[in-house]
């Protein structure tokens, strides 16, 4: 701790903390201290003005000082290098004569004390250089020097006071600047400070630190330990951190409500050279506007879903604003920037550096930033969904050909419109019909509600059209198709209407409208009753890429009628056509006629069904059109290199656990496919504190609950491996517990090792109160295995079994690792018949079938990242000891059947197996 020492003029000030620390020698604190001999100003900043103390440096105090410094030197605490303890001064530039001030005081401590202290200087106000005082070092003391090469940012943010004249800088900007700075010819102590924002005492003049994150700290005080183990600080490698708990300018350690530890989590990765891996997936999400129209909720429910379903860290970046604003800040950040801008590829260079390496780019009108993200190579998928005469319109062909040009990847919904745009050839088109995000399906009692609205009896039909009412949209063709129906049936079109186009069709909307049967509720929020009331529905567009509310629609299970060839919809009811629970018809483009034609049959076949009917074919199109499919593949295109993981939690009667191991999960800093918990018939409230959990913490978790327990942990795995989708599964145990960066550094070694089917990490563990039992497994490893455990490492699979699993099971715990599913699979079904009888060797057994292969491979990560709970009553601690050696006997048996076993390994078998017999006494 490097502590401020207010002392004026032979009077010490706010000393009561440092006077508590030296009266306590039993706290372990080291600390030195900061002489911070600026004036007491009101605005606490050193200035001239409004001085309430002021510092005179008699030379008559001189003795007073140092005697003053001195008695805290003689502390064993104090900090020294060697034998020199340290000491700092704020502002050797207000000091007179400083040179000769410094060579007074340094023989002060010698003659008084026989101290040599090192004298460190602040750089702060344009004073840098320590020779120019006589000192011998240095020390940064951000913000000053830091933000001198930096860019103000006040244009960019929305500043709410209207008087502010202070600076805002970037914090991104700040840590690049900071870490460019040169190594200086004297010895410097570097400074990294979490945040900074000093308005509270500045009044509309102060400086900010804007936009700061754990993940940007760490980054700048990784790089400051680096460096500081390059170019040491008098022969020890030393770096600061400016603050702890300088509250009033927002210089914090200390966790606060928003951020909690993760600012004192980062500092101790990167002290310790925890560093986190490159594989943590941050996305930006990019879309034209915020406008309610269905490409912008399309991106926002991607957004959604990536967060709820995968845990995946986004960011919104959007071209402009619009009405959906705070429903795209309820999921997560968002930015305005324009492509047009001059900060767009400076902000884009900082959101890489942050990790944002990969984009999705949501629509052709988005395209003009895509040479922004390809010139700062951050990769991104392009959704288009705009059809030929929507980009002409709005002169968009160009810069949609060109973000084809260096795309990862070109997402359209449908084979129709990759032809339609001369995408079909394309190497990296893929065709993705994109899933429904509004939850829609029959309600019976919503349709009588409305349909007595509208007046309309049993026997009446009620056509549909569903949009922003324009030309595209065809909604001047669907007025001709209301005239064609007549009086067969009642119309009504839902959503806003253009206002060229009303008043175009003032006069007609007025006769239809004085009809009686056309009807017009404008802009609702409850579209699915409005499908519910209705008997079919018309998409009457001349040009719709691949409308949302045809799924809709058809989940709701109405039947539809389209134009040909107006977007990928006639398509999709096409592809229906052998489904016997839904009727579809597409008539040819702009035919009127022949869509009134289609409507009345549509809605007669409808109607002749009976509402159950209706609402099976509702539940079952619905499964069809599901988001999160389509959001995972999304997820696929735009992080390729990400392998999917399923988590599988295994749980009974573990209700008091498994809060706090969803949390783990939860707080993952790499994404999972899913989530499942897999209860086998518990007795306590299991169920609901999953429920409980996951909906408090906004994450979707898929919960299993057995009708009967099968009382076999193996049974659970196996079921878990059957219930999972990934391509990797985790089996986390419903009672363990692990590190954020459990998967991340996992997946981080699999990467290294292509046939890797298996990856585990070193455990710490704890009792059933979660109280410490042991820091590590590495001691008990080393029985085995030696030192083969100590560090990171990769095997074959053969080799690993019979340098580390031959004699003992050295992975103790399922948690603790993650493995190849379909391979997992396997082996287990290979074991089958051993895991029924097995009761505490079985996971050892199905190790033995998993790695016994040629082309496998295993890694292993030695840092405990998994917590494996203890408990008295394991099967471990219960089973019969007689039951146990044999089982232990049966896998050496197995292992020297299997794999060539010297004669060495034999001799420690037998020396485990009579330790085994000697510890349980038999």
């Amino acid at each position: 701790m490097n502590a401020y020492r207010f002392w004026f003029n032979q009077k010490r000030l706010l000393d009561g903390p440092l006077e508590m620390l030296l009266a306590n020698p039993q706290i372990d604190l080291p600390f030195c201290l900061m002489w911070a001999n600026e004036n007491w100003s009101r605005r606490w900043d050193g200035s001239e003005d409004d001085i309430l103390i002021a510092q005179h440096y008699r030379d008559t105090d001189d003795n007073a000082l140092v005697d003053c410094f001195a008695r805290h030197m003689h502390d064993p605490r104090y900090i020294r290098i060697g034998d020199r303890p340290l000491l700092m001064v704020y502002r050797p530039g207000t000091i007179p004569n400083a040179r000769q001030a410094f060579a007074r005081w340094r023989e002060l401590f010698r003659e008084r004390h026989g101290i040599n202290p090192i004298f460190i200087m602040g750089q702060a106000f344009g004073d840098e250089d320590p020779h120019s005082f006589g000192v011998e070092g240095a020390i940064e003391f951000p913000p000053h020097k830091v933000v001198s090469d930096c860019r103000l940012i006040n244009e960019n943010v929305q500043i709410l006071d209207e008087d502010f004249r202070g600076q805002i800088y970037d914090y991104a900007d700040i840590v690049e600047n900071a870490l460019r700075q040169p190594s200086p010819s004297f010895p410097l102590i570097r400074t990294a400070a979490p945040s900074w924002d000093n308005d509270a005492r500045r009044q509309g003049n102060g400086l900010v630190m804007h936009g700061s994150t754990p993940e940007l700290y760490e980054k700048w005080l990784n790089g400051l330990v680096n460096s500081a183990q390059k170019h040491r600080f008098f022969g020890e490698s030393i770096v600061c951190v400016n603050a702890w708990n300088e509250w009033a300018e927002g210089a914090y350690l200390e966790p606060d409500v928003h951020f909690g530890s993760a600012y004192l989590n980062a500092t101790a990765r990167a002290c310790t050279g925890f560093k986190s891996s490159s594989n943590k997936v941050r996305l930006l999400l990019i879309g034209h506007d915020a406008f309610p129209a269905g490409a912008q909720k399309l991106l926002l429910e991607t957004g959604r879903t990536f967060r709820r379903s995968f845990g995946v860290d986004i960011r919104f970046v959007l071209l402009e604003g619009g009405a959906m604003m705070e429903d795209y800040r309820a999921v997560a950040p968002v930015e305005i920037l324009s492509p047009t801008s001059s900060d767009v590829m400076a902000r884009l260079n900082t959101l890489r550096a942050e990790g944002f390496e990969c984009a999705i780019l949501n629509s052709a009108a988005s395209s003009a930033i895509a040479p922004a993200l390809h010139n700062n190579a951050i990769t991104y998928t392009f959704l288009i969904h705009e059809l030929p005469h929507l980009l002409q319109s709005r002169d968009l062909r160009k810069a949609m050909r060109d973000a084809c040009e260096t795309a990862q990847s070109i997402v359209v919904p449908a084979h129709s419109s990759a032809t339609r745009l001369g995408l079909e050839k394309h190497p990296h088109t893929t065709i993705l019909p994109q899933g429904l995000y509004d939850l829609t399906t029959f309600n019976g009692s919503s349709r009588e509600a409305l349909r007595s609205q509208l007046g309309l009896n049993a026997q009446d039909l009620l056509v549909i059209g569903v949009g922003y009412a324009d030309m595209r949209k065809g909604f001047d063709l669907f007025l001709q198709l209301w005239r064609k129906l007549a009086e067969k049936a009642h119309c009504v079109w839902v959503g806003a209407i253009d206002p060229v186009l009303q008043d175009g069709l003032r006069t007609e909307m007025g006769h239809a409208r004085a009809s009686g049967t056309f009807h017009m509720p404008g802009r609702v929020h409850n579209v699915a009753d409005w499908l519910s009331a209705s008997d079919v529905f018309t998409l009457t567009s001349r040009e719709d890429p691949y409308p949302s509310v045809v799924l809709e629609a058809l989940a709701s299970g109405l039947p539809c009628t389209s134009f040909a060839d107006n977007g990928g919809i006639p398509e999709l009811l096409k592809s229906l056509q052998n489904d016997p629970t839904t009727f579809n018809m597409v008539v040819p483009f702009a035919d009127v006629r022949a869509m009134s034609l289609a409507a009345l049959e549509l809605a007669e076949w409808s109607k002749a069904r009976g509402q159950n009917t209706r609402q099976a074919a509702a539940r079952k199109l619905g499964k069809s059109f599901l988001f999160r499919p389509y959001a995972q593949q999304l997820l696929r295109l735009a992080a390729p290199k990400i392998p999917s993981i399923s988590v599988v939690v295994p749980s009974y009667n573990y209700a008091r656990y498994l809060e706090a191991r969803l949390v783990s999960i939860f707080t993952q800093t790499f994404p999972v496919l899913e989530i499942i918990v897999l209860d086998d018939a518990s007795e306590d409230n299991s169920i609901e504190v999953a429920m409980g959990t996951a909906a408090e913490w906004g994450r979707d978790v898929r919960i299993i609950k057995g009708r009967r327990s099968s009382g076999s942990v193996f049974a659970q795995w196996q079921k878990a491996l059957q219930q999972a989708q990934g391509e990797w599964v985790w089996i986390a145990e419903a009672d363990d517990l692990c590190d954020p960066h459990f998967l991340e550094k996992l997946v981080h070694a699999v990467h290294q090792c292509p046939n890797a089917v298996m990856a585990f990490c070193d455990s710490r563990s704890i009792d059933e109160t979660g109280a410490p039992l042991s820091a590590s497994y590495q001691p008990y490893c080393v029985e085995a295995a030696g030192n083969l455990l100590e560090h990171d490492g990769q095997f074959s699979g053969r080799d690993f079994l019979q340098t580390c699993l031959s004699e003992r099971n050295l992975v103790l715990n399922v948690s603790g690792a993650i493995f190849q599913r379909t391979a997992m699979q396997a082996a287990l079904r290979t074991c089958k018949k051993d895991l029924k009888t097995l009761k505490v060797a079985g996971d050892w057994r199905a190790y033995l079938e998993l790695l016994d292969s040629p082309d496998v491979g295993v890694v292993y990560v030695s840092d405990a990242m998994n917590i494996h709970r203890r408990h008295q009553s394991s099967s471990t601690h219960t089973l019969n000891p007689t039951a146990h050696f044999e089982e232990i006997n049966f896998m050496h048996e197995l292992f020297a059947k299997r794999l060539p076993f010297s004669q060495e390994r034999l001799e420690k078998q037998a020396l485990y197996r009579h330790k085994i017999f000697q510890h349980f006494g038999l």
